[in-house]
């Protein structure tokens, strides 16, 4: 574990570890289609943005991380945009810096059982407004909204039909911020269950 922290010391190994981290909810989408890795593959990420030593580095690993998510998710791009992908998916990326800080802010440290009840619906909710964001048609639209890879469970499809498809995607974020508490701090079990639940 020590050795793990001493890799993640370097910027740059921590900057491709949260592309990395952040490409992981794609696999959910269609094509692979692994749409139940939606509940857990924000976890790594989360981890290691709560581990982030100051502010500035949790906007950073934010941002990479929302750069590796959107240059997977727009990999199709890649024949027609050549380079010009990687620019989008970096401008893209972008609207995560703030949500690393606020990650950060709730689950870094030592949180208590509060903080990680606020997390279970403030880092969600700063999600959706990445989401809503991107959504806009000059955006390229909605594409890539994780509720969205919920697709075909039915259970989700019943949630979309009060809340559209921000209420799956609100509480899929729940759950890996829930399971990412598990992880991390036994001590904040009760709501962490809860979210859970």
């Amino acid at each position: 574990m020590r050795n793990l922290g001493h890799h993640l010391a370097s910027p740059w190994r921590r900057s491709a570890v949260a592309a990395v981290a952040g490409a992981l909810p794609v696999l959910a989408f269609p094509a692979p289609n692994l749409w139940w890795i939606a509940y857990v593959a924000l976890v790594p990420w989360l981890l290691l943005i709560r581990t982030a030593p100051t502010g500035r580095r949790a906007v950073f690993d934010g941002w990479w991380g929302g750069f590796g998510f959107m240059l997977v998710m727009h990999h199709w791009l890649l024949p027609s945009l050549h380079v010009f992908t990687f620019v989008l998916a970096a401008l893209l990326g972008a609207l995560w810096a703030p949500w690393g800080w606020l990650v950060r802010r709730t689950l870094g440290g030592s949180p208590s059982g509060r903080r990680v009840a606020a997390a279970l619906l403030v880092v969600p909710s700063g999600w959706l407004t990445i989401e809503l964001i991107r959504s806009w048609q000059g955006l390229g639209g909605p594409w890539g909204v994780l509720g969205a890879s919920q697709w075909r469970v039915e259970a989700a499809l019943r949630l979309a039909s009060v809340g559209g498809v921000w209420l799956p995607s609100f509480l899929v974020i729940a759950l890996n911020v829930a399971v990412a508490v598990l992880v991390a701090e036994r001590r904040a079990r009760v709501p962490a269950v809860a979210g859970l639940v």
